[in-house]
């Protein structure tokens, strides 16, 4: 993490990036690299990245970037994001773990579409995953 700051204070935000993508390949409920690595995709003009990192958490992306990101997540007939396709881009099984009060307050208002008989990270963690299938399929 100090490598990546130190990056960014020297003007290597793309260093700074691959070094803030590993810290969260390691530890992907780390706070302080995503908002690290959104200021890192700032310095560098991609809004939408910045957005990415910091969705979630209030100071760490703008209101643009946030609009941004969603744009750019958002695909096919859905004009909004949801929370499974959220969870995929973000990297982690508990968007709670993620976000501050008001990104908890955003969760609430994103739809949670799922395909029929996918069962979610938690159905699976538990080892309910089989049960919850064919109780599904019938």
């Amino acid at each position: 993490m100090e490598r990546a700051r130190l990056d960014l204070e020297r003007g290597h935000p793309r260093r700074a990036r691959e070094r803030l993508q590993g810290v969260l390949v390691a530890r992907p409920y780390d706070l302080q690299a995503r908002a690290l690595l959104g200021e890192a995709y700032r310095r560098d003009g991609q809004w939408a990245e910045a957005g990415r990192w910091g969705y979630l958490v209030r100071p760490a992306a703008s209101e643009c970037e946030r609009v941004a990101f969603e744009r750019h997540a958002a695909f096919g007939w859905r004009r909004r994001i949801e929370r499974s396709r959220l969870r995929h881009l973000l990297r982690v099984d508990e968007l709670e773990s993620v976000a501050d009060e008001a990104g908890i307050v955003r969760l609430r208002t994103l739809g949670d579409w799922r395909r029929p008989g996918d069962p979610g990270p938690l159905v699976e963690r538990l080892g309910l995953a089989r049960w919850v299938g064919s109780v599904v399929r019938g």
